[in-house]
């Protein structure tokens, strides 16, 4: 069926002037948001760094589809997060009531070194029957001596955000469905590059340059694959990273420091990439490199109910509905047994001979790591089985704290009894109450050695609980 799109800009009111949203006819496509963002999200997203953010949200790709990209940046962020163009200075609207929408958003930093205009041009592809979202992130450097200490100046000009992605971290009621597997690019020397998604695999290297106009696409979902495509030299200019947490992607433009003098303009789309296409990169992608952590190519999944019998090789996908976080080994004497548990072969061992602390650590039971919502009265009662042999020291314990995103030593150990010497399996209980610090993301799952000897921790348990 043919479609004819009439784009719109339109403002909600309410009590007083409320969201603004693109339409095509009746139907909203896309989300202008520019308000204060509380935590854990402005931690998560924004580092502290920009209370107010101009993004573009909830972007849909086709008519009548669902939204597929969460959020995208309207704005620049450069040196290390320090400085970006945080101000909202003007909105301008051209094309309204026609097939081709251009909204200009115009941002700058607090001291006026520099001013961003992100040209969005909104039009519909009958062809492959996609919205193409169109921006061209002008920005006009008026200082450029603040910037240039360097030979090449990377500035990140988006960080965009996809819907449904990560899945949950653990399964819960009315929670989103798991839909994707892999992100893929199409590189500059012809191959395709491939990560699987799982919390870990972030740290392949990304691809080495991007195909010009080519594809960054988030597969496997049939007629709902977004892909980004890189305009021109931009794609030689630009390196995507990908972040652990949620499987973000930032785009960082790459400048001599020269060309910091004139306008600087990176140029990008996001529009939905055919599955035929989507099926043939995936066909064609290189193989996929070994992941390590601390030493470990595979790591326990971490479950509210658990044996630790069930893992992931960190250079593939999740292999649940959910997209879990692993334990992740801190420490000297680490070892994912498998040969000797309470209730089945396998259980978490530390194993040393030396005093000091070494962890299996959890750190994403959490309201800002894709769990549900908590609310001021949520609290954590969890347990754990501890067998210990010759423990020396300040001994072998559970624990749990709050965390904050990025500040990892803020809050305090709440810890179990300590057991010391041999001990065959012993139930060991912590509790950790509402309400949670207002800066609080997260709960930190802690099972730790301090000293010498043997432990093995197996049968954890976590419940939610109300107090």
């Amino acid at each position: 069926m043919s479609h004819d799109s009439v784009f719109t800009f339109r403002t909600h009111g309410g009590v007083c002037a409320g969201e603004t949203w693109i339409y095509d006819r009746d139907e909203p496509i896309a989300r202008l948001e520019d308000k204060l963002i509380e935590q854990p999200e402005q931690n998560l997203r924004y580092f502290n760094g920009n209370a107010k953010p101009v993004n573009l949200r909830d972007l849909k790709l086709a008519p009548g589809g669902r939204p597929l990209v969460c959020g995208v940046q309207m704005y620049w962020v450069f040196q290390h997060r320090v400085l970006a163009t945080t101000d909202l200075i003007d909105i301008q609207v051209g094309g309204q009531e026609t097939d081709r929408l251009v909204l200009t958003v115009i941002t700058a930093d607090p001291g006026s070194v520099a001013t961003s205009r992100r040209v969005l041009t909104l039009t519909y592809d009958a062809a492959s029957g996609s919205y193409i979202y169109d921006f061209k992130a002008h920005l006009d450097i008026h200082s450029p001596e603040a910037l240039d200490r360097e030979e090449t100046v990377s500035f990140e000009y988006c960080d965009p955000w996809y819907n449904d992605v990560p899945g949950p971290t653990v399964e819960f009621p009315g929670m989103w469905k798991k839909r994707y597997s892999h992100l893929l690019a199409e590189t500059g020397d012809g191959a395709v590059w491939k990560m699987p998604l799982n919390h870990m695999a972030t740290g392949i290297p990304g691809p080495s340059s991007l195909k010009r106009d080519g594809l960054f696409v988030l597969a496997y979902d049939e007629g709902s694959n977004p892909a980004f495509e890189f305009v021109g030299d931009t794609a030689e200019r630009t390196t995507v990273g990908v972040c652990n947490w949620g499987y973000d992607i930032h785009f960082a433009g790459h400048y001599s420091r020269d060309e910091l003098y004139a306008p600087l303009c990176p140029h990008f789309r996001i529009r939905l990439c055919p599955d035929r296409k989507a099926a043939q990169m995936m066909a064609r992608a290189e193989p996929i490199p070994r992941v390590s952590y601390n030493g470990f190519e595979e790591l326990p999944l971490y479950e509210r109910r658990t044996s630790f019998s069930r893992g992931l090789q960190l250079n593939r996908p999740t292999p649940c509905d959910t997209d879990p976080w692993p334990w992740l080994p801190e420490g000297e004497g680490t070892e994912w047994c498998k040969d000797h548990g309470r209730s089945d072969p396998f259980s978490l061992k530390i194993d040393k001979t030396t005093d000091g602390p070494t962890e299996w650590v959890m750190d994403r039971e959490s309201d800002g790591a894709w769990t549900e919502r908590w609310t001021r009265s949520t609290g954590f009662r969890v347990t754990v089985y501890i067998k210990t042999e010759n423990v020396q020291g300040r001994g072998a314990f559970l624990a749990v704290r709050w965390g904050v995103f990025n500040e990892p030593e803020k809050y305090p150990y709440i810890s179990s009894s300590k057991l010391t010497g041999t001990n065959d399996w012993t139930r060991v209980c912590v509790e950790i109450h509402g309400p949670s610090p207002p800066d609080s993301g997260a709960v930190y799952l802690i099972l730790r050695q301090d000293g010498s000897g043997t432990s093995w921790f197996d049968d954890l348990e976590v419940e939610r609980i109300a107090t």
